[in-house]
């Protein structure tokens, strides 16, 4: 007898599942997909305790008949597709006829279906034994999965914790209803509602439903069309832009696909408005013939190929600069009064006074209300730190910044503690220890200070003046910071808003991580969050940022601690403090900065880990050179 036998029907569809049932959120995806495909105008999602106990889907599909509902739980068992000419224009979002079967191998599945004529059904599957009976009479499907994985405890096991797996369900729930807003969707959590959408194919509305109203209100609605491409959506102002590239959300013919190349087009066309460590928010829906288009390529469908990519990519990198470079006060007035405007005005604008506190709730009933008014600001350089490297005197820095700490404090300790607090961080400074070894010369290209070895060994340095200005201002900071927090209420009330998957992944933990670092959160509407106390280091008119990239960064990085943060937004600040690039250095601030570099505790690398100094040897100007050897 052979070797090589047929696997047992069972034992396939587990192997199948393995590739097509990951986690709960997989599950949902398929199911969801599945009400999609067959007509629903409204779906109902519930899962509970993170999906391992139950999960239930309800639609107002088309539904089944009792011969079709036996059939879907067959391999390949498919209404989407029929010939090969099909799998090369799939226009639904499934079409291999695994799902299901899949699904079913893996938990207790219950099936109440009914096209709205005869009468419905009921299936009952455990270990793919199918029960079947009559049912009421509902047009629409219904499908609860109890007891995910319960016949494969590794798989089981290999789950993540409560709070990840209903982020990563909230993650799927979400961009199924970005990329459907034709489609009215609820999705609850152990009986609460995460979100709703209300169907009426209005891609803001959702966007506010999902990221909350003020998300909404930050967005440019943003279309365009090639020869092959139609595109779709809303592009994130440059101030609401994040730490994560989850929040650029690319669709392909209404279906959540990741596109490397055309995110990373997105990202480039966004350099000269956010900067290298942020990530554009965008919601953008691309259709293309589907002919052009492979969906088979991964059974989860999230991987796709398809063509003339390159030429979407060229168009995105021109279309995106367009919409988002603001427009002049001369676009706004007529040519006739052009003339009348002898001198401009220009009128400075405080965002944090003119940013309104919303009470973000899933309804929003006048989205279309939503001004697309598009203002950008250039961030000005922090004048104080100028003055810091020209005057040497670190001590009036110091006593710049009390001045500000002591100007509205929200202190939690004792009155005593407080000014043994001031006293340390006022205290004159230490005379520097180490004799700096370079004689700067020249600055070249307005980024680098050309330097003389003054051991006299005949080799130069270059220096880069900003991760030079970095290191001195971090070291400054930490040391400024180091010995208590003292934190105050915001100038004006500060609200983040979060899109629900980082709601759940916002946990009490990681609150009590940002608390021990100065920043107190209290709930406020729906997906937001109002600041109670920030720390007294955060320079008003970066609080809005600050706050935002270190709640990303507490959601996100599931290693992350105080020390972790408080790093983090010290260097930051440190970046921000610092002589830029393309800025004029004199030689007698070079020394200064030069001579304080040498007196820090590491004045080779930059906080983010770059090199501050490069040295070239006499040896390796001789090589260049060919002078080795030579005598002179």
């Amino acid at each position: 007898m052979g070797r090589i036998q047929v696997l047992d029907t069972k034992l396939a569809n587990m192997i199948a599942a393995g590739e097509v049932v990951e986690r709960p959120s997989s599950v949902l995806k398929e199911l969801v997909e599945n009400s999609i495909d067959a007509g629903a105008k409204h779906i109902s999602v519930s899962i509970i305790e993170a999906g391992r106990k139950k999960i239930t889907v309800e639609d107002d599909g088309c539904g089944m008949d009792r011969d079709d509902a036996l059939l879907a739980f067959k391999r390949h068992a498919t209404s989407k597709i029929s010939s090969s000419f099909d799998l090369f224009r799939i226009k639904t979002l499934g079409f291999r006829g695994e799902a299901l079967p899949s699904i079913a191998s893996v938990s207790k599945m219950k099936v109440t279906t009914s096209t709205g004529s005869g009468v419905g059904t009921e299936l009952n599957i455990i270990n793919e034994e199918i029960e079947a009976k009559d049912a009421p009479l509902r047009k629409g499907t219904i499908i609860e999965v109890e007891e995910l994985f319960y016949n494969t405890p590794a798989r089981l096991k290999y789950l993540k914790t409560d709070y990840t797996e209903n982020a990563n369900s909230i993650e799927i729930m979400s961009r199924l209803a970005l990329a459907h807003p034709e489609v009215a969707i609820k999705f609850y959590i152990d009986g609460k509602c995460q979100f709703q959408t209300n169907g009426r194919n209005d891609l803001l509305e959702v966007i506010a439903n999902i990221f909350g109203y003020g998300v909404a209100k930050s967005m440019i609605p943003f279309e365009f069309e090639t020869v092959d491409y139609q595109v779709k959506g809303y592009l994130g102002k440059p101030d609401i832009a994040k730490a994560s590239r989850y929040y650029m959300i690319t669709l392909l013919n209404g279906r959540n696909v990741y596109m490397p190349k055309v995110q990373g087009a997105i990202k480039d066309a966004y350099n000269d408005f956010i900067p290298p460590s942020k990530y554009p928010f965008v919601v953008l829906d691309f259709y293309v013939d589907y002919a052009l288009v492979d969906v088979n390529v991964h059974p989860s469908k999230r991987e796709v190929r398809f063509s003339k990519e390159e030429e979407l990519r060229l168009a995105l990198l021109e279309k995106i600069p367009e919409a988002l470079r603001p427009k002049t006060i001369y676009d706004e007035i007529p040519v006739s009064e052009v003339k009348k405007v002898e001198k401009p005005v220009i009128e400075h604008v405080d965002l944090f006074d003119t940013m309104e506190v919303e009470d973000n709730t899933p309804k929003v009933e006048k989205v279309e209300e939503i001004k697309h008014e598009y203002i950008n600001e250039t961030p000005k350089y922090n004048e104080v730190v100028q003055e810091f490297v020209k005057s040497n005197n670190v001590n009036n820095t110091i006593k710049e910044t009390n001045e500000e700490i002591k100007e509205e404090p929200h202190v939690d300790t004792f009155k005593e503690q407080n000014e043994e607090y001031v006293a340390s961080v006022t205290k004159e400074p230490e005379q520097p220890k180490r004799v700096c070894p370079i004689r700067p010369l020249a600055q070249l290209n307005k980024t680098y200070i050309i330097g003389e070895d003054i051991n006299g060994d005949g080799g130069f340095y270059l220096v880069d003046q900003h991760a030079a200005m970095e290191r001195i201002n971090f070291e400054y900071f930490t040391h400024l910071y180091a010995k208590k927090i003292i934190t105050m209420n915001p100038l004006v009330p500060i609200v983040i808003n979060l899109k629900p998957s980082d709601v759940a992944m916002f946990t009490n933990q990681k609150r009590d991580i940002l608390k021990s670092i100065g920043l107190e959160f209290e709930p406020f509407g729906y997906n937001a969050f109002k600041v109670v106390t920030i720390p007294t280091w955060i320079h008003r008119e970066d609080e809005k940022e600050y706050v935002d990239d270190l709640v990303d960064m507490a959601i996100h990085d599931d290693k992350v601690d105080e020390f972790k943060l408080r790093k983090h937004a010290i260097a930051t600040m440190a970046c921000k403090a610092s002589l830029k690039a393309n800025m004029n250095c004199t030689m007698e601030e070079a020394s200064v900065m030069l001579e304080r570099l040498f007196n820090c505790e590491n004045p080779h690398n930059c906080p983010h880990g770059r090199p501050i100094i490069v040295k070239f040897t006499k040896y390796e100007l001789e090589k260049l050179f060919k002078r080795t050897g030579v005598w002179l």
